[in-house]
């Protein structure tokens, strides 16, 4: 393909993203499995001149209304090839070649989208005169929340929101491979990868590659997973033989963790209230030879009854902002507001004292989320440790570290040890934001 065919493609998946409901990552796939002819060039160029609009879409945007003009498509393209593309950065002769030098593109891209550039200041793409939420690419009221949370190091926390995500994979120890076999295996298929810094059975990739069509992911010997997910689920203590409930399963990666580390033994019960999310965990659990997860689906207000006092390890999986992940979803920022951060505020805290009535005594209860937001973390256990009274005590989580994962790392716990709980830091630990603390329920 040539460039103006490649751009053109960037303009349509533009205009089915901004017009849809659909995920960008999902949508850009879809196109290219329905476009077979696309090179895996033109796939590279596609993706990341979409991508960088989408990642850099507030600054981009900004630009356009400084200069009173109208923000569309495909001026929003013309300033991602003049700021941000590899091939035609502060090229204005070679973008105006492309773009208007052939008829058949002529009729996506008119001679007044190129004056933007050649009659208008566009100087840097960085502006000082830009306001911080532009620059970060957050929302208001989403980076005062982080300066809250990390008052010293906000502004490297914001940027690693925007920064390419890493690619984790974690080694299924019920089957038969260790985690050398497969970093052997991986080398084998010219795959460069290193094991994770802080997950024991954690492997990162060093460059993308379609790990789910390899016979490593299709016999169930690896799963991918961020290695922040994987530690909050391994530093809990779960045992062989217990019974552990994993509320908002979803599609299962926690479980299945659970389940390598019980060794198929005991229970887990894995509840959400979405059928397609449970049915894909039940595939994911018969791919990793797991058996001894029971899934149930449960509606909204579903109730504890019958559960109760049942499980000595609940886990709270919460639905959240999943702003510890948007630098795999960028395009998620783009819909959250304030209304639907208090609705989540609210449902967290329901399924905290849900969760806690299905604690047996001397059982432990787990609060995770995606998120380095205070009002999702440390400010929603601070309210349930006072709606619970002396019933539950907060666990540090140094010590979880200490008995569950030391044997496996050679470094100390390597998060802050002023809190109880664990707020994985992306731009520090280089892996998701996750929040994570433990209460112990009374004997």
């Amino acid at each position: 393909m040539l460039d103006y065919d490649r751009l053109s493609c960037v303009l349509e998946l533009l205009k089915s993203f901004n017009y849809g409901s659909k995920i960008a990552s999902k949508l850009i796939q879809n196109y290219f499995r329905s476009n077979k002819n696309i090179g895996s060039k033109d796939r590279k160029f596609i993706s990341s001149c979409f991508w960088n609009i989408i990642k850099h879409r507030n600054k981009i945007n900004w630009h356009l209304k400084n200069h009173n003009l109208k923000i569309t498509f495909e001026r929003q393209i013309i300033l991602e090839l003049f700021f941000l593309n590899i091939d035609y950065k502060n090229d204005f002769p070679k973008i105006k070649e492309i773009l208007f030098l052939n008829n058949k593109f002529n009729k996506n891209f008119k001679d007044n989208d190129l004056r933007l550039l050649q009659n208008l200041n566009f100087k840097k793409f960085i502006d000082n005169d830009m306001p911080e939420s532009v620059f970060y690419e957050l929302p208001e009221f989403i980076l005062e929340s982080v300066k809250r949370n990390f008052k010293l190091d906000w502004k490297n926390v914001a940027l690693s929101l925007n920064e390419e995500a890493f690619v984790d994979l974690r080694v299924n120890t019920l089957k038969n491979k260790t985690r050398d076999d497969i970093l052997n295996s991986l080398k084998e298929i010219n795959v460069p990868s290193k094991i994770s810094k802080y997950s024991p059975q954690g492997i990162r990739l060093l460059k993308r590659f379609p790990i789910n069509g390899n016979k490593l992911f299709k016999s169930g010997n690896i799963e991918i997973q961020g290695e922040a997910s994987q530690l909050s689920a391994l530093i809990l203590g779960a045992k062989p033989g217990m019974q552990v409930a994993d509320i908002c399963a979803g599609a299962g990666g926690k479980s299945l963790i659970l389940a390598d580390i019980m060794k198929n033994q005991g229970r887990i019960l894995s509840l959400d209230i979405n059928q397609k999310r449970l049915n894909q965990a039940r595939l994911r659990f018969k791919r990793a030879g797991v058996h001894n997860v029971e899934t149930r689906l449960v509606d909204l207000n579903w109730s504890t009854k019958g559960l109760e006092k049942k499980f000595d390890l609940v886990l709270i999986d919460a639905p959240c902002s999943g702003i510890g992940t948007w630098a795999r979803s960028p395009d998620s920022r783009f819909n959250f507001n304030k209304k639907k951060l208090t609705e989540l505020i609210n449902i967290q805290s329901e399924l905290l004292l849900k969760g806690s009535t299905m604690v047996a005594r001397g059982g432990k209860l787990a609060y995770v989320t995606c998120s380095i937001l205070p009002e999702e973390g440390v400010d929603q256990i601070e309210k349930f440790k006072i709606s619970v009274n002396s019933d539950f005590s907060e666990i540090d989580m140094s010590n979880m570290w200490n008995d569950n994962l030391s044997l496996t790392n050679t470094f100390q716990y390597p998060f802050d040890s002023g809190n109880k709980s664990i707020t994985i830091n992306p731009a520090i630990h280089k892996m998701d934001g996750f929040f994570i603390s433990m209460f112990q329920k009374k004997r």
